[in-house]
């Protein structure tokens, strides 16, 4: 009697499910050097970006001799009182920036048409920004989310906390092949957030990797309440696909309905294209006045390559 074999996420190459090792080889990456330059300000993922907390960050390290130049501000009058000789206070600036990582592995991002699914480019900036936290000396920790629930895992500054996080982030990508259906709507992102406001206090770096495709205004308002006392970065997943269609006859689908497309059709393919460049336009300009930046990363390259552009154009 035949049988047909039942797949496994086993049986899927790593590009469309990811697995532990995949994730881990970007400590080697991080420690390596070689992957990330080191950034002389702060870094794309993981809590160097220029930041409206900068200054308030400040330690107090001692009480020295006063020399000239020094801030006028700092002397320490009651130590100069008691000395008879004028004394500076000597702070440095904070290092520690907990990163707090928010994670979408929704069925939404079960998604690509050329080399990676989103949900795979998303766990691999969310591994890279992990990794490069703990080696920069920060605690790191983050949020992974789909539509079955939530993995919170509080910053720590451990190896062995970044592994656990990558395996919750395993084990939420290894259910995409197995969903029956794609839901919509914003609800799991906006409670992701609100699970985030919950456990943050303040100075953070709070990094949202999703596709950003169910955003409303719950959600942007729960990111500028965010960002009020912390650093908030988006980073928004996109396919090629998604910024435009190849040329041709094509059938397109949702699962439920489907229609003929051509992109010389009725200036089909040039609308299309025009709408996803308002969309990064808009989505940049919503957030601009809470400088919350936004990053976009494809599918196509991997994201190694594209973070490495992104903080060579930077420091450019």
């Amino acid at each position: 009697m035949f049988r047909f074999k039942k797949h496994t996420t086993t049986d899927y190459p790593p590009e469309v499910v990811t697995t532990l090792p995949d994730l881990m080889r970007f400590e080697w990456l991080v420690q390596s050097g070689h992957l990330l330059p080191v950034h002389p300000v702060y870094s794309l993922l993981a809590g160097r970006h220029a930041s409206k907390l900068r200054g308030r960050g400040l330690d107090f390290e001692e009480v020295r001799l006063y020399t000239p130049g020094d801030d006028i501000r700092n002397i320490d009058w009651r130590v100069t009182a008691r000395t008879g000789k004028t004394h500076s206070k000597v702070f440095n600036e904070e290092k520690e920036r907990p990163t707090f990582i928010v994670l979408d592995q929704s069925s939404r991002m079960f998604f690509g048409s050329q080399r990676y699914v989103k949900s795979v480019t998303a766990a691999h900036a969310a591994a890279l920004g992990a990794f490069y936290t703990i080696k920069r000396g920060d605690r790191a920790g983050g949020l992974i989310f789909n539509e079955a629930g939530t993995d919170h895992i509080p910053p720590r500054r451990s190896k062995a906390l970044v592994q656990h996080y990558l395996q919750c982030i395993v084990q939420r990508n290894q259910q995409l092949p197995l969903r029956k259906t794609i839901t919509s709507g914003p609800q799991y992102l906006n409670e992701a957030l609100h699970q985030t406001q919950s456990s943050v206090t303040h100075d953070y770096v709070i990094t949202v990797i999703s596709d950003l495709s169910t955003i409303d205004a719950e959600t942007k308002e729960r990111l500028r309440n965010l960002s009020y006392h912390n650093d908030v970065i988006l980073i928004h997943i996109y396919d090629p696909f998604e910024e435009a269609l190849p040329d041709g006859k094509l059938i397109l689908t949702d699962g439920r309905r489907q229609i003929a497309w051509q992109n010389n059709k009725h200036r089909w393919g040039e609308q299309y294209r025009t709408s996803f460049s308002t969309m990064r336009e808009e989505l940049t300009t919503a957030f601009r006045h809470t400088r919350i930046p936004v990053v976009f990363f494809n599918t196509t390259d991997p994201i190694e390559d594209q973070v490495r552009h992104s903080l060579n154009s930077m420091s450019g």
